[in-house]
C-alpha cells in the first residue's frame, strides 16, 4: 500500500507525530517502561470479566425469556463467529487508524452491546447485542492490544504480551464467583449494566496503553551487544544472489520456510522474498503466499480446540463423573487464576529462552492438566480440580507466547493486516470441540471425544511451532544493530 509510511506515522501514539524509522531501540526505564502493558492488563480485564460470565448468565437468560438451553447459548455461538469472520477487517484497519481511537471506540462498542442486552425483552435483541456489537468491540480490543503492544515492545514481547493477556484471566477470575450468586440476589440486568459502565471506565487506559514510544527496549549492558558467532549463522540467512529464484530462498539450511511474511519484524526481514516480489508493498498478499503463515494458522486453530474443549466441557463432564457442580466451578475459577502465571511466566521465559523450547514445555502441562480434568470422579475430586489449574497455567504460557511468536515471525508497518487474518482461527477452533461436544453427549453420552480433538490438537500446534516458529536466539542483538546501522 503506497500509504504505509503515513499509515505508520497516524498509528505510532495517536497523536499523528511521525515516529523514527526503523525499529530504534529506546532507552527508557521505571514506571514509564512498563505503563502502556499495566494499562493493557486493566482494558483486557474489563473487556473479557463480562463476556465470560455468560454460562451463569445464559441460564438467566433461559429462565426469563422461557427458552430452552440450546437457544440460551445462541448469542455465544453468534458471538464467536462473528469476531472471527471481523478480525482481518478490523486488523486491517489498524494498519490505517491510530490505535487509541480504535480501541476506543472497541470499549464504547461493548458499552453500547451491555446497554441493548440490559434492554433486551427476547433473545433477538440478545444475538444483536452479543453477536454484533460486543463480538466486534472484543475483537477490536484484542487485536488492538496484541499490535500495540507488539509494536511498543519489539525484543520482550513474550514479557510485555504475558502481562496484557493476564489481564481477562483476572477479569474472569474476580467476576465469576461474584456475579453467579449475584444473578439470584440483585438480577442480571443490573449485573449486566455495571459491565456496561466498567467498559466506559476502561477508556483512559486505552489512552495509557497507547502512550510513549513506537518501540520499547530496555537497555542491556553493552557486553550483551556482542553477538555469538555461531548464534549470528543461526539467525541470519545468507543474502540472495542477485537474479536468484525462490527456490534459493526455499532450499537455506534446508526448512523450506524462508519466505517473506513481513518487512519490518526483525524474524521476518531476513526472510527472502519470493520471485519477482520487486518489493510490492501489498504485505498482506505475500504473507498468504508463504507456506509458514498457514502452519501457523493451522496451528492457531489447534489452541481455539485445546483451550475451549477443556474450559467448556469440563464443568458437565466433571458433573457426570460425580464430581459436586459448585466445586467444579471453584475449578474453573481457579483455572483463571492460574492463566495469569502462566502467561506472565510463560511469556517472560519465552523471551529468555526461545518460543519454542518454553511452547513444547507449555504443551506438556497442557496434556497432563487435560488428562486429570477429564479422568477425575467424584472419589478423587482434587485431581480434577488440579488438572484444570494444570490446563489454564500451559494455556496461559501458550497463548502469551503464541502472540508473541506472531509478533516476532509477521510484525511490521502491516502487522494488524496479517495478525487480523490469524484471529480468525481461534474461533474456529473453539467452536469445534463445542459442536462435538454437544454431538457426543447427545448421542454416546459422554465428553470423552473432545478429550481426543484436544490432545490431537496439541500434537498439530507443537509441530506448527517447532517447523514454522521464529528463532530467537540474538534477538536484543539485532534490535541494537538495526538501531546502530
Amino acid at each position: 500500500m503506497s500509504g504505509a509510511p503515513a499509515a505508520a506515522a497516524r498509528r505510532s501514539d495517536g497523536t499523528g507525530e511521525a515516529p523514527s524509522p526503523g525499529p530504534a531501540p529506546l532507552r527508557v526505564h521505571g514506571a514509564r517502561l512498563w505503563l502502556p502493558v499495566v494499562a493493557a492488563f486493566v482494558v483486557g480485564a474489563i473487556a473479557y470479566a463480562g463476556l465470560y460470565c455468560f454460562p451463569p448468565i445464559s441460564v438467566a437468560y433461559a429462565r426469563e425469556f422461557g427458552i430452552s438451553r440450546t437457544l440460551a447459548v445462541t448469542p455465544w455461538t453468534i458471538f464467536l463467529l462473528v469476531t472471527g469472520l471481523s478480525s482481518p477487517l478490523l486488523g486491517r484497519a489498524y494498519d490505517l487508524i491510530a490505535d487509541r481511537w480504535l480501541l476506543a471506540a472497541g470499549m464504547i462498542l461493548m458499552a453500547a452491546g451491555w446497554a441493548v442486552a440490559v434492554l433486551a425483552s427476547d433473545v433477538g435483541l440478545l444475538v444483536v447485542a452479543y453477536g454484533i456489537l460486543l463480538a466486534v468491540g472484543l475483537e477490536l480490543v484484542f487485536v488492538g492490544t496484541t499490535t500495540a503492544i507488539s509494536r511498543r515492545y519489539a525484543g520482550v514481547t513474550g514479557l510485555a504480551l504475558g502481562i496484557a493477556y493476564a489481564g481477562p484471566g483476572a477479569g474472569v477470575a474476580i467476576a465469576l464467583p461474584l456475579v453467579t450468586p449475584a444473578i439470584s440476589s440483585i438480577g442480571w440486568r443490573e449485573i449486566l449494566a455495571l459491565f456496561g459502565a466498567l467498559s466506559l471506565v476502561g477508556l483512559p487506559f486505552v489512552w495509557l496503553m497507547t502512550s510513549g514510544p513506537a518501540i520499547l527496549v530496555p537497555a542491556r549492558p553493552a557486553r550483551h551487544a556482542v553477538r555469538r558467532p555461531e548464534r549470528a549463522a543461526e539467525t541470519e540467512p545468507e543474502p540472495r544472489p542477485a537474479g536468484a529464484g525462490a527456490g534459493a530462498g526455499a532450499s537455506h539450511e534446508g526448512s523450506g520456510l524462508h519466505e517473506t511474511s513481513a518487512p519490518g519484524a526483525i524474524g521476518a526481514a531476513r526472510e527472502l522474498a519470493p520471485a519477482g516480489d520487486h518489493g510490492r508493498p501489498d504485505t498482506l498478499h505475500r504473507t498468504l503466499r508463504t507456506a509458514r503463515f498457514w502452519i501457523l494458522f493451522v496451528g492457531a486453530v489447534a489452541i481455539g480446540v485445546m483451550d475451549e474443549g477443556v474450559f467448556q466441557t469440563f464443568l458437565p463432564q466433571a458433573t457426570r463423573q460425580g464430581i459436586p457442580e459448585a466445586l467444579a466451578a471453584q475449578g474453573l475459577a481457579l483455572e483463571s487464576i492460574s492463566y495469569i502465571g502462566g502467561q506472565l511466566l510463560g511469556g517472560a521465559l519465552s523471551d529468555r529462552f526461545g518460543r519454542r523450547s518454553v511452547g513444547i514445555a507449555s504443551l506438556a502441562v497442557v496434556a497432563v492438566g487435560s488428562t486429570a480434568a477429564f479422568a477425575a470422579t467424584g472419589a478423587a475430586p482434587q485431581v480434577g480440580i488440579a488438572g484444570v489449574v494444570l490446563h489454564g497455567f500451559g494455556m496461559g504460557s501458550t497463548i502469551a507466547l503464541r502472540s508473541a511468536a506472531f509478533s516476532d515471525v509477521f510484525g511490521g508497518p502491516n502487522f494488524g493486516s496479517i495478525f487480523g487474518v490469524l484471529a480468525v482461527a481461534y474461533p474456529l477452533g473453539g467452536i469445534l470441540p463445542i459442536e462435538l461436544g454437544g454431538v457426543s453427549v447427545d448421542r454416546l453420552g459422554t465428553y470423552w471425544p473432545v478429550y481426543g480433538l484436544v490432545m490431537v490438537s496439541v500434537v498439530v500446534w507443537g509441530a506448527a511451532l517447532l517447523v514454522a516458529g521464529p528463532r530467537r536466539h540474538g534477538l536484543r542483538s539485532r534490535l541494537r544493530g538495526a538501531a546502530t546501522g
